[in-house]
């Protein structure tokens, strides 16, 4: 019975760290975006190295749903997913609008 349950922590963890990472490149973006705070030495980094980080985040999102499957990991892979695609959307978008 321990081990279910030592199980089902790890996998909430899992989950978080899976929902955590989208959370942080997100407030990145919206900084780097919107210029919220004065600290903008990231420039468009954060836009650049989503593609490279979500898809990471995607495999823990899914290790999380093999070893507990809670709701944690849903939204997680949904956030990622959204993520992975919107500076694709953001190119493109800007691209037709403004030329360039």
């Amino acid at each position: 019975m321990e081990n279910k349950s030592l199980l089902s922590n790890i996998g909430n963890k899992i989950g978080i760290i899976s929902i955590s990472i989208p959370i942080i490149l997100l407030a990145l973006i919206l900084n780097w975006f919107f210029q919220i705070t004065p600290y903008q030495k990231l420039e468009g980094l954060p836009l650049m190295i989503t593609p490279f980080i979500c898809p990471i985040a995607i495999i823990i999102g899914i290790i999380s749903i093999k070893i507990s499957p809670k709701k944690l990991w849903k939204w997680g892979i949904i956030l990622n997913i959204i993520l992975f695609f919107a500076p694709y959307i953001y190119w493109h978008l800007g691209t037709l609008f403004f030329g360039v």
